[in-house]
């Protein structure tokens, strides 16, 4: 089903144009996206409204997975697919680090929608030059309607090519916004000033209210990687922690060791080891000597980890 809502028009014709075919194996990666904005209309900012005195900071990660692109004609771009955006995260902050907007659109809010449409745009070379943004152009969207609610979440780099906004502004720093686009195209990464856009649509079907807004600004660094959903910096086909505990330092139930808790090269951290020792009798004073053994952790940080866990859970635990 295509959306009633939102780019209606344009989204109505990229449904008709929609290659078909089967989805291969998904392959993930996402692109982390940093920046300031100058600009913000999304009502919840409260007092950051309109032109901005002091610029705000954001983080974006789009998620893809290229091996799911289908082939679209939508905005006359250099490539447009759809279905190869799976997920959209965008966190706005002051410059003290407040949070004042999280927002994450991903297969949590979708599974309920009626519809989904996913979308990816990109401009380069004829069709760059036509925009007015000659480095290059990336456009990210994800469109749901259900039973409770609807959103038109996207992501721009370069034009706006949704008139979304009030001006992009000048792009600088960066002669090409691309690193390849001789298959899926890859973003170039590094420390660059480039237009950003985002744009947030929500409406709640339930209660009958919604907003939208924008932001606007520049991105000041982009980088593009494997999926790590954890966060630990082991992508998560290798990671045999996907949900690692990063915490600073090895706490046993709220007893802290003060000792450093590092992830080693399987994705796991010290205490994640600790945890699967939990259930095993003796299992925590065998792991710290091994620990020991292996120069993981010194002589101070072995007994520093046998009083906390002692103190913590080990002395409850069945022997």
């Amino acid at each position: 089903m295509c959306a009633t809502k939102g780019m209606k028009s344009l989204i109505a014709a990229g449904c008709l144009l929609a290659t078909s075919g089967g989805l291969a194996q998904a392959e993930e990666s996402q692109v982390f996206i940093e920046g300031e904005l100058v600009f913000a209309s999304l009502p919840m900012l409260n007092d950051y409204q309109g032109p901005l005195a002091e610029p705000l900071l954001f983080s974006a990660v789009v998620t893809e997975d290229s091996s799911q692109a289908q082939p679209i004609m939508l905005f006359n771009l250099s490539e447009e697919y759809t279905e190869s955006t799976r997920a959209l995260q965008m966190e706005i902050r002051t410059a003290a680090g407040e949070v004042l907007y999280s927002e994450t659109t991903d297969d949590t809010v979708l599974a309920t929608a009626n519809f989904v449409e996913r979308y990816a745009a990109f401009a380069y070379g004829q069709q760059a030059q036509n925009t007015g943004y000659p480095s290059g152009t990336a456009f990210w969207a994800l469109i749901a309607g259900g039973t409770e609610q609807f959103v038109d979440r996207e992501l721009s780099l370069g034009a706006d090519v949704v008139s979304r906004g009030v001006g992009m502004g000048g792009s600088a720093g960066i002669a090409q916004l691309f690193a390849t686009t001789e298959e899926y195209p890859v973003l170039a990464e590094g420390s660059y000033s480039y237009a950003f856009l985002y744009y947030d649509e929500t409406f709640n079907n339930i209660a009958g209210n919604g907003y939208q807004g924008v932001v606007q600004g520049y991105a000041t660094r982009i980088s593009f990687g494997v999926t790590d959903s954890d966060g630990d910096g082991v992508e998560d086909s290798m990671d045999q922690c996907p949900a690692s505990d990063s915490s600073t330092t090895v706490v046993f139930n709220g007893v802290d060791s003060g000792v450093a808790n590092p992830v080693d090269a399987s994705g796991c951290s010290l205490r994640d080891q600790f945890v699967a020792c939990e259930t095993r009798s003796n299992c925590t004073m065998k792991l710290i000597r091994d620990f020991r053994r292996l120069g993981l952790v010194s002589v101070h940080e072995a007994n520093a980890l046998r009083q906390a866990s002692q103190v913590g859970f080990h002395s409850n635990r069945p022997r």
